[in-house]
């Protein structure tokens, strides 16, 4: 079944000179290149269940823990006491 699609000037242009290289015909390289990178494109567009952004590879793991290590602060604990306080039980019902 034909598909119609828009293929960009630079691709065709290679397409036909591996064609021309390789004594075939451009739909074949067509249909060769499509499987050889069909897994690449998978990995590339199919988002992991686990990561919000898969095209970006993590950081790694000391990075991660020097950002978000805990201070000790005595200044800071009185600071999360007060907010604590402050803070009323919420009422549902109007």
């Amino acid at each position: 079944m034909p598909v119609p699609l828009v293929i960009p000037a630079d691709l065709r242009s290679q397409v036909a000179k591996i064609a021309r290289k390789a004594k075939a015909k451009q739909a074949e390289v067509y249909r060769l290149a499509i499987r050889c990178g069909l897994k690449e494109a998978e990995q590339r567009l199919v988002a992991e269940p686990d990561r919000l952004f898969p095209n970006i590879a993590p950081l790694p793991r000391s990075i991660l823990d020097r950002w978000y290590q805990s201070q000790e602060s005595k200044e800071w604990d009185d600071v999360e006491t007060a907010a604590t306080r402050a803070q009323s039980i919420p009422k549902f019902e109007e």
